[in-house]
């Protein structure tokens, strides 16, 4: 049983079966921690490392209404939020590698790092972070559970600004996690993440009131059908996404070749072409000496 001063709650009634929808899914993801502030608020302690009190205030700048249906070509599902006044964060989580993380996760700090409107002072501007979680390994960067990205000197590492950066919480290294962190509640809420039945997912949860939020809510929105079919829906439309980009770099692997093995051709035969021109050359320097 795990309790705070507003709810009791006893995971022993839960069932211990696979779980319908687990927090890897988008939809649900922002869901839960849309709805519940105190499970948010757990979530940013883990995730910025901050003492538990230091939260006074959260917005969630970018909510969504519950069990309406999102345009899966288009919507991205991050948790846009303002902490205590003084900066902006931006959640995401994706699990799906389409090879383009880095460029994506920049263009997405970019935009919420933009606040200024026409005539104000680029002082005002907040710190803003951009936290992705995922499952994959990022092309060319060392693998790692947790890291933050920031600008800095390339000479000194001197860093340039604190306002700009980019953190990555990555699932797929959950076993990589250094000893600090593995005692920390980033570590549990990654597990929790990856979890696939109520029974290990609530054995996480034990101790943790903020955790014990996040499993009463992911309950509760896995019972609405409406919320259920939109994570369906994500589900659905993350395969599709997988099996497209995976037939296109297939096809762009073979179109490459094809066109290799033209372009391939097509010097041979000019090669073929210009020896053709120097023995009609030869023949014709053959026939005049010969007269002479």
């Amino acid at each position: 049983i795990i309790g705070n001063n507003e709810k009791t709650y006893d995971f022993s009634r839960l069932p211990t079966r696979k779980l319908k929808i687990n927090l890897m899914n988008d939809y649900m993801f922002k869901v839960v921690f849309q709805e519940n502030m105190k499970a948010l608020e757990g979530l940013l302690y883990a995730l910025l490392n901050l003492s538990k009190g230091s939260i006074d205030s959260i917005v969630v700048e970018n909510p969504i209404e519950l069990g309406r249906f999102v345009d899966r070509k288009t919507c991205v599902l991050d948790l846009k939020l303002t902490l205590n006044n003084e900066r902006i964060l931006n959640i995401e989580m994706q699990v799906g590698n389409y090879g383009n993380w880095i460029e994506r996760s920049i263009v997405y700090l970019c935009r919420a790092f933009d606040q200024l409107k026409a005539g104000d002072d680029y002082g005002i501007i907040l710190p803003t972070m951009h936290i992705g979680i995922i499952d994959f390994d990022i092309n060319n960067l060392t693998p790692m559970f947790y890291s933050e990205n920031m600008l800095m000197n390339t000479k000194n590492h001197e860093v340039y600004s604190d306002k700009f950066a980019l953190r990555v919480l990555n699932l797929n290294r959950i076993d990589d996690a250094t000893k600090e962190e593995k005692e920390s509640g980033l570590y549990t809420y990654a597990r929790m993440f990856k979890a696939r039945t109520w029974e290990e997912i609530t054995m996480l949860a034990q101790g943790n009131e903020y955790a014990g939020e996040v499993i009463y809510t992911l309950h509760e929105m896995s019972e609405d059908e409406k919320i259920a079919e939109q994570c369906f829906a994500r589900k659905i439309y993350e395969w599709d996404k997988r099996s497209a980009y995976e037939k296109g770099q297939l096809d762009g692997l073979e179109k490459g070749l094809e066109q290799g093995r033209a372009e391939s051709q097509a010097i041979i035969d000019n090669q073929k072409s210009a020896l053709a021109e120097k023995d009609s050359e030869i023949e014709r320097l053959k026939k005049q000496l010969a007269e002479k």
